[in-house]
């Protein structure tokens, strides 16, 4: 896989150094799109209650300030600094968002805005009583706080309250969020088919649905956020590809991380605690790297009593990177399910876990210079073949009985992973806990390469049937949204469908 870049096309060396006219030309050209105006003639206006008028009589680059108090809604169509002095305040309205930006390079700064919720049957009365606003407005719309449908937006040290979708964004190129809080919404922000977003140094706090939902879209970056008790996910990227999320705080939601069909994404030291799932990459979510992550006490009793997972890759999710992370305190210290190959989990320690490593129905992933210890289960494997360890390292169990005669550091007799229609041995178990990660994402990848051998399992072949005369063609496809259940066998207390078969 080539190294991943997420530097703007126009600061990669190719285009500053191989051709600097076309460099300049760029630029220019940058210039143009998003400063057709001159900032040394740009105007600071003081705006009155109504910032419409203010906005109506700003020309391109006016900065127009806004005092305290309550203030009417506004749109704005043209590329202005709009900044609140004092926290003035802000109250959207059914259908009718507290402001709409429909001009690139408009940046909101300083606001307090109250949203307006989900309230289908007031939507449907208004509607009926206007129905001169009802013309050609569809009913299925939510009650935004913010839509923004212009390139280089800019949010700052803004609050939004209440709102049954705070931000929406769409189709926008150049977006930034930063030092805002959202609180209470349905929906933090719903950011679709966009690119060259950053959300950093946001709060979102108790949304009933997601937190950040980021759909179809690219070149995120997710910085220093802390998203905390949002009942359904606290951020989703689905269907999104190179992005960074880093640094976050991600607690009490039902899954902190979702990676959804989402492929060459870099997650790194974020912390998940008290979520149903910490950090899940599911169906189809391909060469991530998931690094250096805290993982901790990831259960939510309210859920199913004392289910929870640090780290969790299923439904054919494949050549990922698993390296560094610690995973503490879980049901599922760190888990593959379903269909995932070619996976590598490297250098990560799992300790107080029900299960330190759980995989099943998996093959052709290498597990290798981990450290498992004081779980339950350090490790376990259910219809799987996968790969423990290479020529020089395996993992270390602290619950490993064998001896180590010529004191190499690798135990003498194979380790065997425990669980039904297991066939998998470590045979090169370390005495000691691997305290060095010596090998970088390109040799790590290069071992699953090399030691990832096994063929396919039967159930991967496409199954062949026909159907009236017709050849029909198909394969096992995930769940949606995944089931999980897990070992009774281990737990007395765990819930009927937990089950050992449930898989």
């Amino acid at each position: 896989m080539p190294p991943m870049n997420t530097a703007w096309p126009w600061s990669s060396q190719a285009c500053a150094i191989s051709d600097t006219k076309i460099a300049f030309a760029l630029l220019a050209l940058v210039l143009f799109i998003y400063l057709p105006f001159d900032p040394a003639s740009a105007s600071v206006i003081q705006a009155g209650a109504d910032i419409q008028t203010a906005i109506d009589s700003a020309n391109a680059g006016d900065t127009i300030v806004v005092g305290p108090g309550e203030k009417s809604s506004f749109e704005v169509d043209r590329p202005l600094t709009i900044e609140g002095q004092g926290g003035p305040i802000i109250s959207a309205a059914l259908q009718k968002p507290a402001i709409k930006v429909n001009s690139y390079g408009v940046t909101i700064i300083g606001f307090r805005i109250i949203g307006v919720g989900k309230d289908e049957s007031a939507k449907f009365n208004y509607y009926m009583q206007n129905p001169a606003a009802a013309a050609g407005v569809r009913f299925d719309e939510p009650n935004s706080a913010i839509v923004v449908r212009g390139d280089g937006f800019s949010l700052k040290n803004c609050s939004i309250f209440g709102a049954q979708l705070a931000i929406s964004a769409e189709n926008v190129r150049d977006l930034l969020m930063q030092n805002t809080t959202i609180e209470g919404c349905d929906i933090g922000a719903s950011i679709l088919e966009s690119s060259r977003l950053k959300v950093a140094a946001c709060r979102i706090t108790s949304c009933k649905k997601y937190g950040l939902d980021i759909e179809r879209s690219r070149d995120v970056v997710l910085d220093n956020n802390s998203i905390v008790n949002n009942t359904n996910g606290g951020i989703l990227l689905k269907e999104t590809n190179g992005g960074i999320v880093q640094d976050n705080i991600l607690s009490m939601n039902t899954f902190g991380l979702s990676l959804w069909n989402a492929s060459y994404n870099q997650v790194r030291r974020n912390r998940a605690d008290h979520n149903y799932y910490g950090i899940l990459v599911t169906s189809w979510s391909n060469y991530n790297n998931i690094t250096e992550n805290v993982a901790e006490d990831n259960s939510r009793s309210e859920i199913v009593k004392g289910f929870g997972i640090g780290i969790s890759l299923q439904e054919n999710s494949s050549n990922n990177l698993l390296k560094g992370n610690t995973a503490k305190g879980n049901f599922n210290g760190l888990e593959l399910s379903r269909g995932c190959k070619f996976n590598a989990v490297y250098d990560n320690n799992a300790s107080d876990n029900k299960h330190g490593i759980r995989l099943n129905e998996n093959r052709n992933n290498l597990i290798f210079g981990n450290s498992f210890f004081r779980n339950d289960i350090n490790a376990y494997e259910n219809t799987s073949l996968n790969i423990w360890n290479t020529t020089t390292t395996g993992n270390y169990y602290n619950d490993y009985q064998g001896k180590d005669e010529n004191n190499d550091g690798i135990g003498d007799q194979p380790y065997s992973l425990p669980g039904p229609e297991s066939r998998s041995f470590d045979y090169r178990p370390l005495i000691r806990p691997d305290q060095e990660a010596a090998l970088n994402g390109t040799q790590i990848r290069d071992e699953v390469k090399k030691y990832a051998v096994y063929g396919p399992a039967d159930d991967e072949y496409p199954t062949i049937s026909k159907q009236k005369g017709v050849m029909v063609i198909s394969r096992r496809t995930p769940s949606t949204p995944p089931k999980w259940s897990d070992s009774r066998a281990f737990d007395a207390s765990a819930p009927p469908f937990q089950k050992e078969n449930d898989f």
